[in-house]
């Protein structure tokens, strides 16, 4: 279900959206106690190791002591031989995208849609022993970090940057010092959201998994980088600087701030075309995670989709694509998914709720699926890939 505003939201400890993104998004911590309850039961131990183990997944093994140095860095895929090799105690297993294979999991994501979906990035889980970290460090990005089995104990500090001292020797970002402002052991189904530039530290307790729901921000020079080059593409190479009101000066070696403002003016022209601007950015925003990334679909006839759905399986989209639309709010007049434009769109409005939900059923589509060509459109991407449909054997598996 998409939050409004005016809904306290109990997994944010009763704020609505809107006070949480006033108050705390981008500024300040939040602990909320046993905010969602039922997510350490979804993932165990065993799951994530033998995620970690398939070619293809972002897996990572820290060290902090038993390594070839310290705070020692490997990555997957791993094998059962390397998980018997490992210490005691004071590791920690990261994978990657856990939601790109979960679909269960991804739909945890609703909780969090009061944030722009272009801005989320996956959903990494971590597994430790006692003591397992991966040291004081900060990220670039704003995080919720969910605890499920086990405890760990988070200390918060300040706010760091490229500047703040880091040890060397180390591909790893962690910190040489960090003054502690907050210190609490969290339990299973309790939230942390720590801002981005926060420097935090999470050491296990015990056995325990924690679940970071990442979001991603563009490098504003990436962005800028497309802008310029579908800017160039449009005014080719021959636009010229132009100054027909151009009056004259006494010093001519002079460069007058008058013809610099002009310049420049020109050159941000380029620049602020918006339809140039929609037609660059959202197809650069909607790029997998992964650039390989190939969806797999399966066929489905109309009457087997209509079938399946009132059977009670869910229409889930697919966790691994990114999909965006342009248009008004709540009308998809444009689509994109994975980097590319889908032509030959039907309902807007139907496109746009496709697009705004990770999960719907029977009750959310049946109307909209009263409509043959909202319903021929669905199966072909379905198809391709980019909905999945989940029914009860699936989610017992």
């Amino acid at each position: 279900m998409t939050h409004t505003s005016p809904i306290p939201l109990p997994h944010l400890g009763g704020l609505t959206a809107d006070e949480f993104l006033r108050d705390y998004w981008q500024k300040k911590p939040l602990l909320v106690r046993n905010a969602f309850p039922d997510l350490p039961e979804l993932v165990g131990r065993d799951d994530l190791f033998e995620l970690a183990q398939e070619d293809g997944i972002e897996a990572r093994i820290v060290l902090e002591k038993d390594g070839k140095k310290p705070w020692e860095l490997r990555k997957g895929p791993f094998t059962p031989k390397q998980y018997k090799q490992l210490p005691k105690t004071h590791w920690t297993l990261l994978v990657q995208a856990v939601d790109h294979y979960l679909p269960e999991l991804a739909a945890y994501w609703e909780a969090f849609s009061f944030v722009p979906g272009w801005r989320t990035d996956d959903i990494m889980i971590s597994s430790a022993p006692v003591g397992g970290s991966v040291g004081p460090h900060y990220d670039q990005y704003d995080v919720f970090l969910v605890q499920g089995q086990g405890q760990r104990r988070w200390q918060l500090g300040e706010k760091c940057d490229s500047h703040s001292p880091c040890l060397a020797d180390t591909p790893l970002r962690i910190l040489k010092d960090m003054p502690v402002t907050f210190d609490e052991v969290v339990n299973p189904g309790d939230l942390l959201y720590v801002p981005p530039g926060l420097a935090h530290f999470g050491v296990a307790q015990n056995d325990c998994l924690t679940f970071s729901f990442g979001f991603r921000a563009p490098i504003l020079s990436h962005v800028l980088e497309q802008l310029v080059d579908a800017a160039l593409e449009s005014a080719g190479t021959d636009k010229l600087y132009a100054d027909p009101g151009l009056t004259p000066q006494a010093h001519p070696g002079w460069l007058n701030p008058v013809h610099l403002q002009s310049l420049k003016a020109q050159v941000l022209d380029l620049l602020r075309d918006h339809s140039r601007l929609d037609a660059v950015l959202a197809p650069f925003l909607s790029e997998p995670k992964y650039s390989d990334y190939e969806p797999v679909g399966d066929d489905i006839s109309p009457e087997d989709l209509l079938h399946t759905l009132q059977s009670g399986a869910l229409l889930c989209r697919d966790p691994a694509s990114r999909i965006i639309y342009l248009g008004e709010e709540g009308h998809a007049d444009q689509l994109f998914i994975n980097g590319e434009a889908v032509t030959d769109l039907p309902d807007s409005r139907f496109v746009a709720k496709l697009a705004d939900h990770r999960q719907l059923g029977w009750e959310d589509l049946q109307d909209w699926l009263a409509d043959a060509d909202n319903l021929e459109w669905l199966c072909q991407q379905i198809a391709q890939g980019f909905w999945l449909i989940m029914g009860e054997e699936d989610d017992a598996e």
